[in-house]
């Protein structure tokens, strides 16, 4: 499955809106982007191969441990298109899939871990 890189962009702003409003309106210093695919050092960084998949990824420093302290530079949340595409065998699915990783990236901005998100079932 794939669609237009602006189609995508537009999927991952609508998972983006459908979050609670609560959550939205605490999202400060934080940017979401899309790239195709996670880089070599993206990988590497995170403890995975090249043959792993990865849809999303949260790089900066959690909400709960910046205290008083804002970074000058905004955290960033890349959703990754090429892995998402891959994995939907439509685009319900591949809705489904930007809207779980979206809520899962931000999920680590707010600080939760990864074993409380497959508790969630956002794993």
């Amino acid at each position: 499955m794939e669609i237009s890189r602006e189609h995508f962009e537009g999927l991952v702003r609508e998972a983006v809106m459908s979050l609670p409003e609560d959550f939205r309106l605490k999202m400060d210093n934080v940017s979401i982007i899309v790239a195709d695919e996670p880089t070599p050092s993206q990988l590497t960084d995170n403890g995975l191969s090249q043959h792993d998949v990865l849809y999303g990824l949260y790089e900066g420093v959690p909400l709960p441990e910046r205290g008083s302290y804002i970074p000058e530079l905004p955290d960033l949340i890349t959703i990754f298109q090429t892995p998402i595409e891959r994995a939907a065998r439509d685009i319900d699915e591949l809705q489904d899939q930007i809207v779980t990783t979206v809520r899962h990236e931000v999920a680590h901005y707010f600080g939760f871990s990864d074993l409380e998100l497959d508790e969630m079932g956002l794993g």
